[in-house]
């Protein structure tokens, strides 16, 4: 991987796109978001249905193709009111 990110920076990120795209998110139930090494999933599926609160699962790329991840990481749950 080019740029490793920490997981504060993972999280940062996930909640900054919580404020740009938390209607959409909201309307979708599962939002998925990709830049550079990273895939950014932001889902209420299981017990946070319908809670307002949403999971955030990070994929990170192996390089060798699209949907191949070397690792996935859980960030803190976010709230979309």
């Amino acid at each position: 991987m080019n740029n490793e990110l920490t997981t504060e920076q993972l999280q940062r990120i996930a909640n900054l796109l919580v404020k740009a795209y938390g209607h959409e998110i909201a309307k979708n139930g599962d939002w998925w978001f990709g830049i550079d090494d990273y895939d950014f999933n932001i889902h209420d599926f299981g017990d946070r249905e319908g809670t307002g609160y949403y999971s955030v699962n990070v994929y990170e790329h192996n390089g060798q193709g699209m949907d191949n991840y070397t690792n996935e990481i859980d960030l803190e749950p976010v709230f979309i009111g």
